[in-house]
């Protein structure tokens, strides 16, 4: 009775979060629309100074957009009323955005930004919307942890031990790394790998846990390997199905919503050796 009644309790509260979360975006939406047409200040009716307030108004309210879009992603995630479909997805248009998105962040910060991509087919099958959201949490958590060096970006394809390809796409910064003890836990909801790290780095510690649910929506996996102070990289690795497009498996993979137990990786990303 105990199981069942905390079961219950955490379905109330993923769908009051959800149904919060849409209350919350309609008001959000209308701040950030009249906010960006005060900063655009098409009349010229605004100082310079009241045109920085309304693009500081502006930028605060597309932080809280996020921060609500993460929680309710999270929410549908838990209730399970997150639907998947996978379908064709263009590398090179995956690439693109990334590149479109990233360089204006590695350009601000002084940093390198690095796209390879080898040995992966022009078309994967998976949910493109979804792959991109992955992507994109691993990229700004690897840019706001990383000071000096870079971040590169490397699409590519792994064997496992029994000769299996999967598609894989991996993201290797050069920033302040993660304790062998937090690496874990540092993919739960709202944790963050240090006490100080919110105050110093900003962001509230959904990215991590959001991406891996997405990611064994999509039927794979997320890998990390770190080092205090040198670095980290984080490995998304999808199906083999996505490279063979075998609809029936991939819909069962995203029917059944968990990870699949894959056989350990050995091989490393092209041109380096296992660390």
């Amino acid at each position: 009775m105990k199981n069942e009644e905390l079961v219950a309790a955490s379905r109330y509260k993923s769908e009051f979060l959800a149904n919060m979360s849409h209350e919350l975006r309609t008001p959000l939406n209308s701040m950030l629309i009249l906010s960006q047409f005060l900063a655009e200040n098409q009349n010229g009716t605004l100082s310079e100074e009241e045109i920085e307030f309304a693009g500081i108004i502006h930028s605060s309210g597309q932080d809280l957009l996020t921060l609500i879009n993460d929680i309710l992603d999270l929410s549908k995630i838990e209730a399970g009323h997150m639907s998947i479909t996978p379908r064709e997805v263009n590398v090179s248009e995956v690439v693109e955005a990334m590149t479109h998105t990233f360089e204006p962040v590695a350009a601000q910060k002084g940093l390198y930004f690095h796209i390879r991509s080898t040995g992966v087919p022009d078309i994967i099958h998976t949910n493109e919307q979804r792959l991109q959201q992955i992507l994109k949490n691993l990229l700004s958590n690897a840019f706001k942890f990383t000071k000096r060096g870079g971040v590169t970006l490397t699409f590519y394809i792994e064997m496992d031990a029994k000769g299996v390809q999967h598609p894989a796409a991996a993201i290797r910064d050069t920033g302040i790394g993660i304790r062998a003890d937090k690496r874990e836990q540092i993919f739960e909801a709202f944790y963050q790998a240090d006490g100080t790290t919110s105050r110093k780095f900003g962001g509230t510690g959904l990215g991590l846990s959001i991406s891996r649910q997405f990611a064994r929506l999509l039927g794979g996996e997320i890998r990390l390997t770190s080092e205090k102070g040198t670095g980290s990289t984080f490995t998304l690795l999808l199906p083999s199905s996505s490279l063979s497009g075998q609809e029936r498996e991939l819909r069962q993979l995203v029917d059944d919503a968990k990870l699949p137990r894959l056989t350990p990786l050995s091989s490393p990303l092209p041109g380096e050796s296992n660390r």
